[in-house]
């Protein structure tokens, strides 16, 4: 069972997990159909494998923390690439008030996923540019200090700068 934190003695349930029995055959079935050739879009299919994970909910605790790193990974392998600059799961905690409300609606529904994977396809094209300002960021930091090595700062001026 999933609980957002409220006001103690006024929290409500998020999610409740389905039983334990059937869990060993959906995770096989989910890995089957993660590690498989794409049938669909390979970002719609990150977008689907972090809901399906998180329906599944394999564990008591951290099985969110364990989803974005599952749509990450499905991201990866559809940019064909082992270097990327943005974080799907960093955007996702940064929108989580969101991710939760349509969490629940998709669960609770008929299982349509179009509103959730239209607000991940969303939250994607938030991530990208939030990536570019941190590099932004980090880029002009360093030039900064290449361009100020070589002067001399007290520790005060360099806390300052930082």
């Amino acid at each position: 069972m999933q609980v957002v934190s409220g006001p103690m003695g006024r929290e409500h349930v998020q999610y409740e997990a389905p039983a334990a029995e059937p869990l060993e055959q959906q995770m096989q079935e989910f890995l089957d159909w993660f590690n498989a050739s794409p049938e669909l879009d390979p970002v719609l299919k990150a977008g689907r494998a972090h809901f399906w994970f998180v329906t599944i909910h394999p564990f008591d605790d951290g099985t969110g923390r364990i989803a974005r790193p599952i749509a990450d990974l499905q991201l990866a392998r559809a940019d064909e690439s082992g270097q990327r600059c943005y974080s799907m799961s960093a955007q996702i905690q940064a929108e989580r008030q969101q991710y939760y409300d349509l969490l629940e609606t998709s669960q609770r529904g008929s299982l349509d996923l179009t509103a959730r994977l239209l607000w991940f396809l969303a939250c994607l094209g938030r991530a990208v540019p939030a990536a570019k300002q941190m590099l932004a960021r980090v880029l002009a930091r360093a030039r900064f200090w290449e361009l100020h090595r070589s002067t001399a700062l007290t520790e005060r001026q360099q806390r300052l700068v930082t």
